[in-house]
């Protein structure tokens, strides 16, 4: 068996096909032609005389004062030669005249002085952005505590930061124009050209001022200063009549975790025509869909009863201030029965700290090294999850003395043993044990369009049968716009005419996040795109987000797959390397290269960067499994068998991996062992055809007849219309 190739084919992560070979569009070529806007910006002063009461309250906000000139008014550091040291590195801030400078290690790793040009934020941190020779502004890792008024490092002290890490302040995490930008200034515009490297980075105005919210202003203003006769005023972007989840998904262009997918925001579509929010996946959130990293509340927010009870951003937070309405339990009790204000609810003395709602339903964590920022999914705490599924509570988040048990026997003597159906018990049943819950979530419309789209994704991830993939295509008629782009995203492993036919109405989806997700499909296909009714419109907005997302390590990825599916391999290595270069350790691309390199004959440039991967995630179960494909293809049986076993014993499980190392073992005449490795992977898979094959060879060929007749059994009935397991069967009883 050709192990290597056949892995190709169902690694989800491994891109699938190249496919056409049609050179002719290059993803750097194709812009979208911009909408002409008739009104222009003319700043927050303008709007003052209008509109005081909400001039007063943003001005001196965070959206005020996201970003400012640096100087002696808004800096907030300590510039008198003061040095802060982290590990081996130093950073000293002064001052030359009216300018302010830091002396630190530069990206070669050598110490110079640099001009600080922008202050960023103002409590409880302060940034400060430093211009290089191409454009890019970089954030200073070392920040201001305005709380505390000292220097401090963003970075876990643990950390070893080298010069040439994303990480270090002049890495790619620290980037002004590719990470921060976009929302802390007004009418932004990257303007990045890849293929010089450089940014020509524009806005029109430094913060987050009026118009940033409200588009820009001058006919509005210019129709009040000027009223015509029987003129219809001119609708600002954001305005009093908006429905509670119109105001979300507005708010969201910036408080959400997200990928860019258009040039700039024109204020115009909905959120999802110029962004792709993230999904409550591993990394990002916890597996109950808890924040973890740092996810900016949109995410959470539309998990939460609240969201789906018509409660939005302005019904607790003065959309201008940004300050809360009321203050501690008071702003709950503004939509709560007050018996939930009350120590029969919440089991603590009044006043106390376990006696804030925040404290129970809005658990947080510290981002930047000082920000506590809470998660707005308002849940119910559950440790009896934490016992099952060691996710984080509320309970032992405050009593850390305590164990998650104990948290959970209060909760069932208090309240009982019956919980609230949540979308969560779903969301990890199907992680941890039976992916058929992801069906369950899948279906359920009561529940967050972003938790089924994440069941979507996950469930989508491993290998399906012909009727889930019937099942699965119903969903590309889902009401969410989340839920149809999942679908698209997970059919992509699925290369034929059949599944085609059922992504060629989705390049004409309502949103754009959707058709560029069918177009990437179709790019990655043996199809004849010129004969797909609305590609090219679909592909020009596909290949707009390719060019937009060129600067990032996962951009570059992408557009390395894209050049894989036009048939340049060249172009293809290029563009993981350069995404390599731009973060070091993202190794999807690091994965990718190995691949062609080994098709290309280069098996230990092939095996280098495999063993790079485990190096730097040596509990990540893929490489191992690739190496150990490798080494079979090379006839290398020791090393095949060692990593085929490692793979088997890392995360995340890969079936692929217990059927590869149960097949040589067999080939090795391990038949017993084969069946210990097949028995520990149908505890993932329970009803999994091939490892159950598998094991019925390996039980046949230690001549445990009955175990292999129970397993064939079954293999009947996981597929009936099989003849062959029909005919074992009968070869098995005439054997015994």
């Amino acid at each position: 068996m050709h192990f290597f190739k056949s892995c190709f084919l169902l690694l989800a992560l491994i891109f699938l096909a190249a496919c056409s070979t049609d050179k002719k569009e290059e993803y750097s070529n194709i812009k979208e032609k911009r909408v002409v806007v008739k009104s222009t910006y003319i700043g927050s002063e303008s709007c003052k005389a209008c509109h005081q009461e909400e001039f007063k309250d943003w001005k001196g906000s965070h959206h005020d004062l996201a970003m400012q000139i640096a100087d002696s008014i808004s800096v907030l550091g300590d510039f008198s030669n003061k040095t802060f040291a982290l590990k081996k590195i130093k950073s000293t801030f002064f001052k030359k005249g009216n300018d302010f400078y830091v002396n630190t290690e530069g990206h070669d790793g050598n110490y110079a002085d640099f001009k600080i040009e922008y202050t960023f934020g103002v409590t409880p941190l302060q940034q400060y952005l430093i211009k290089f020779d191409n454009g890019e502004y970089q954030c200073l890792s070392t920040a201001w505590d305005s709380v505390k008024n000292e220097w401090f490092s963003l970075l876990q002290p643990d950390l070893d930061i080298n010069h040439g890490d994303r990480l270090h302040w002049t890495g790619s995490a620290m980037s002004w124009n590719m990470m921060c930008a976009d929302c802390h200034s007004t009418n932004l515009h990257k303007n990045y050209d890849s293929k010089t490297d450089t940014y020509n980075t524009t806005f029109s105005l430094i913060n987050v001022s009026c118009e940033s919210c409200h588009g820009a202003a001058s006919e509005h203003e210019e129709y009040y200063q000027n009223p015509p006769e029987n003129g219809t005023p001119p609708k600002m972007y954001m305005h009093t009549e908006m429905e509670s989840e119109e105001v979300v998904d507005k708010c969201a262009r910036c408080h959400s975790r997200r990928s860019q997918i258009t040039e700039y925001f024109n204020y115009q579509g909905d959120f999802m025509d110029h962004y792709a929010p993230s999904l409550l996946l591993d990394g990002l959130y916890e597996l109950d869909g808890q924040i973890d990293d740092e996810v900016y509340v949109y995410g959470s927010f539309v998990q939460s009863k609240m969201y789906h009870n018509g409660v939005s951003c302005k019904d607790c937070h003065n959309v201008h201030s940004l300050k809360l309405k009321k203050q501690g339990n008071d702003l709950c009790m503004t939509c709560h029965e007050p018996n939930y204000n009350t120590e029969a609810h919440h089991f603590h003395p009044n006043n106390f700290e376990g006696s804030q709602c925040v404290n129970c339903h809005m658990t947080g964590k510290i981002y930047m090294g000082n920000d506590f920022r809470r998660d707005h999914s308002f849940r119910v705490p559950r440790p009896d999850q934490s016992v099952k599924y060691d996710t984080p509570n509320a309970c032992t988040g405050c009593h850390d003395d305590k164990s998650d048990e104990w948290a959970a026997k209060i909760i069932v003597d208090e309240f009982g043993s019956e919980r609230t159906d949540h979308f969560s018990d779903h969301l990890l049943k199907g992680y941890y044990e039976d992916p058929s819950a992801f069906e369950i979530l899948i279906a359920n419309h009561t529940y967050p369009d972003i938790a089924r789209a994440t069941a979507v994704n996950l469930y989508g991830s491993q290998p399906l049968s012909s009727e889930q993939l019937s099942k699965l295509t119903l969903y590309l008629k889902d009401s969410s716009a989340l839920v149809r782009n999942e679908v698209v995203v997970s059919l992509e492993q699925y290369q034929n005419d059949e599944v085609a036919k059922y992504i060629a109405p989705m390049l004409k989806d309502s949103l754009r996040m959707v058709r560029i997700s069918a177009a990437r499909y179709f790019n990655m296909s043996n199809q004849d795109v010129a004969t797909i009714k609305n590609y090219k419109t679909a592909n020009k907005e596909f290949l707009t987000a390719l060019h937009l997302n060129a600067d990032f390590s996962s951009g570059q990825h992408q557009i390395a797959l894209y050049y894989q599916s036009k048939g340049n391999e060249e172009a293809a290595i290029k563009a993981y390397k350069r995404a390599i270069e731009i973060d070091g350790y993202n190794n999807r691309p690091r994965m990718n290269l190995a691949l062609i390199y080994y098709n290309q004959g280069l098996t230990s440039k092939s095996e280098e960067l495999y063993l790079k991967v485990i190096e730097q995630e040596p509990d990540f179960s893929y490489p191992y499994y690739m190496l150990g494909l490798l080494y079979n293809e090379l006839n290398n049986d020791i090393k095949a068998l060692e990593y085929l076993k490692l793979a088997t014993e890392k995360l995340p499980f890969n079936q692929n991996a217990y059927y590869n190392y149960a097949l040589k073992l067999q080939g090795a005449g391990k038949h017993a062992a084969s069946i210990v490795v097949l028995k520990r992977g149908l505890e993932y898979a329970p009803f999994n055809e091939r490892l159950l094959y598998a094991k019925m060879l390996g039980e046949a060929n230690t001549n445990l007849i009955s175990d292999a007749k129970a397993t064939c059994v079954l293999l009947m009935q996981i597929a009936p219309n099989n003849n062959d397991y029909k005919q074992l069967y009968q070869q098995l009883s005439q054997g015994n």
